[in-house]
């Protein structure tokens, strides 16, 4: 099982990935809030499981700036389709991503050696509904 794949790319067999994390969070609408009794009312929309991965470069300088040129690519679409680890086993869903950065290690022989860089990818719809 791959860890990551976007768009049917699997890029952590070329490119490794030193955290990884899952979350979650449950989305309400507007009929949320406190009623005269102090009871909370919930209008659940539904929970959202999103991942956090940070990538950084194995040795296969080519195959990490491909993969950070490919997230600057497909930045401008409304969604990529993330495959990722969830439990034992995995999830996919459409997700998007807002921002990416990384910094400049050193350069060698002509050739920039960039730090790790980490991507929230955030679900466009919720996972599990009400």
């Amino acid at each position: 099982m791959n860890y990551v794949i976007i768009n049917g790319t699997s890029f952590d067999v070329t490119v490794s990935i030193s955290d990884y994390e899952e979350s979650f969070s449950v989305l309400d609408g507007d009929n949320v809030g406190r009623v005269m009794t102090g009871r909370m009312v919930r209008d659940i929309i539904g929970t959202y499981i999103a991942h956090k991965i940070t990538f950084f470069n194995n040795g296969n300088t080519a195959a990490f700036d491909a993969l950070w040129d490919y997230l600057i690519a497909h930045s401008v679409e409304d969604s990529v389709q993330l495959e990722a680890a969830d439990g034992q086993t995995s999830i996919s869903y459409e997700a998007y991503y807002t921002s990416g950065t990384r910094k400049l290690i050193r350069v060698s022989g002509g050739v920039n050696f960039w730090d790790e860089f980490e991507i929230n990818f955030v679900p466009m719809d919720a996972q599990v509904k009400p």
